[in-house]
């Protein structure tokens, strides 16, 4: 699968999400994929549901305050994602352990995909979201282009 692809064609980025932990700046990206289309309006509930269940059974927060939340879906045809950045320091807390969290990458895989596409997408944010020069060009950026630019670089 090609992650730039994907993070060009179905890829939104939101800046400063609201909520007040994670579950809720789930729900907060999962509205802006409705809004765009994203993800269609009759299925959001139910693609978030599949999110919830899959970070509450083991979240996907890394300790450098990255989240990756994603859950099968059969709402959505393709992969499609979500970028929550917070800038400037703000962010939110995993629920069940309080870390704090800066960059949430919520995914909506379908559920009927072949293979593994998902993990081979989340293996490529992994590595380019260990760099510091990508990581810099993230919390300085603040325009949707920077944010793709630097995880495509």
């Amino acid at each position: 699968m090609d992650a730039c692809r994907v993070l060009t064609e179905r890829c939104l980025v939101r800046f400063d999400p609201a909520g007040d932990d994670l579950y809720a700046v789930i729900e907060t990206l999962a509205d802006a994929a409705v809004a765009t289309g994203l993800l269609p309006q009759a299925g959001r509930d139910e693609a978030v549901q599949a999110v919830l269940k899959r970070e509450q059974s083991g979240s996907t927060v890394m300790p450098d305050g990255i989240a990756f939340p994603h859950g099968r879906t059969g709402v959505v045809s393709q992969l499609a994602a979500v970028l929550g950045v917070f800038r400037h320091g703000h962010g939110t807390a995993e629920p069940a352990s309080g870390s704090p969290v800066w960059l949430v990458a919520l995914i909506f895989v379908p559920i009927d995909a072949a293979g593994n596409g998902h993990i081979h997408f989340l293996a490529r944010l992994s590595q380019r979201l260990i760099k510091p020069d990508v990581l810099a060009c993230l919390r300085a950026a603040t325009r949707e282009e920077e944010v793709l630019a630097a995880l495509c670089a």
